[in-house]
């Protein structure tokens, strides 16, 4: 005679049940952390691209004290296209702002109206992300030229970041964005919750 055992081929309600609540924790733990790896990836890369700018922007006022100006300069010779105008410090402003005679009516604005800001960020950046005037249109960046708290002159851009959905048009309420005052020379990535 022979015998037969007959072996039990799955899971028990009890191990599925533990299994599951197992799989459910370690999801609850795990997807945040993995959400923010976007997040921390942007802030990376926003650092780096402000740190590029403030590169660029700290290469022409040396390339402008080289050249021993005093005041402002269209055309700065030796850099880039050789379009990138700068104002009485040698910071940039924009390109194309001087008249047919070489002279820019306001120094201290940047820019010619509000493509100004996507000028500079153009000229400035080697292989820039992608940035326009326009929210919504797709770009990484959205670019805003303004006023500084208290300021008279249009001397400061700010690029708020929207690849993480931020919808905002107020540069002060900007989760992430990148600002450039043109009369400090100074660019800073700001991160707010």
């Amino acid at each position: 005679m022979t015998s037969q055992s007959r072996t039990a081929n799955g899971f028990t309600l009890i191990e599925l049940t533990i299994t599951i609540i197992i799989l459910a924790v370690m999801t609850a733990i795990a997807l945040p952390k993995f959400l923010n790896f976007r997040e921390d990836a942007e802030i990376s890369r926003v650092k780096a691209i402000a740190a590029g700018y403030q590169q660029a922007v700290s290469f022409v006022q040396i390339r402008y004290q080289i050249l021993g100006k005093s005041e402002y300069m269209v055309d700065i010779p030796g850099y880039g296209s050789g379009e990138l105008d700068v104002n009485p410090s040698g910071f940039p402003i924009g390109i194309n702002k001087g008249n047919n005679q070489g002279v820019i009516k306001n120094p201290h604005n940047i820019g010619k109206g509000t493509q100004g800001c996507v000028s500079l960020w153009e000229e400035l950046l080697a292989d820039p992300p992608s940035v326009s005037r326009i929210k919504g249109d797709g770009s990484d960046f959205t670019a805003y030229r303004h006023k500084a708290d208290g300021g008279t002159d249009q001397s400061q851009c700010t690029y708020i970041l929207r690849t993480l959905g931020d919808t905002t048009n107020k540069p002060a309420k900007a989760k992430i964005s990148i600002n450039y005052d043109s009369k400090t020379g100074r660019v800073t990535s700001i991160f707010k919750d």
